[in-house]
């Protein structure tokens, strides 16, 4: 499949650490190295009983960033590269710039078919307040840390794998915790 016809999630939280966390939960589907070279898979089946190894390879682009300035800036750019974010994970408490909920206001601006999925610990906001701004809430998944690595490999597998139609007809609404 051709890198463009793959679909594209975007990942935003300040925090390095989880970045890396997402990026050994999203990326090892498509690379598997890191996570073999570490045995890392091995032990994500013996520890939570998943069965990652039998799973096909999933096929998507993932790009991680730390602000929430730069996550507006980025899907302007893709609409503006007619390659679109399908999703994106979105951190609310992100200082010193704009958090979450103003970049999620933003975004949805831009993109009214993006699909957001606030990964937080700990918000000044509702999910009613973002569905408020970012809604609507068929376009909307609120997943409260921490997140099992299942949880999210599974949100990103659904979002990355069905069509507009299927996902905007009754929502994605999972609420990890």
């Amino acid at each position: 499949m051709s890198d463009k016809l793959k679909p594209r999630l975007l990942v935003v939280d300040d925090d390095l650490g989880v970045i890396a966390a997402y990026r050994l939960v999203l990326e090892k589907v498509s690379g598997g190295a890191v996570q073999s070279l570490f045995g890392l898979d091995v032990l994500e089946s013996e520890l939570f009983g998943t069965k990652q190894l039998d799973e096909p390879p999933l096929e998507w682009r993932v790009k991680f960033l730390d602000q929430g300035i730069d996550a507006v800036k980025a899907v302007q750019w893709a609409i503006d590269d007619n390659d679109p974010f399908t999703a994106i994970f979105l951190d609310v408490r992100m200082p010193p710039g704009i958090d979450g909920y103003e970049a999620a206001e933003q975004i949805r601006k831009i993109d009214a078919n993006v699909h957001i999925v606030i990964v937080t610990g700990y918000s000044d906001y509702t999910e009613e307040d973002f569905i408020e701004i970012a809604g609507p809430q068929s376009h909307l998944t609120y997943m409260p840390k921490p997140v099992w690595p299942d949880q999210l490999r599974n949100v990103a597998r659904i979002l990355a794998s069905e069509t507009k139609e299927e996902r905007w007809s009754g929502g994605l609404k999972l609420i990890a915790g």
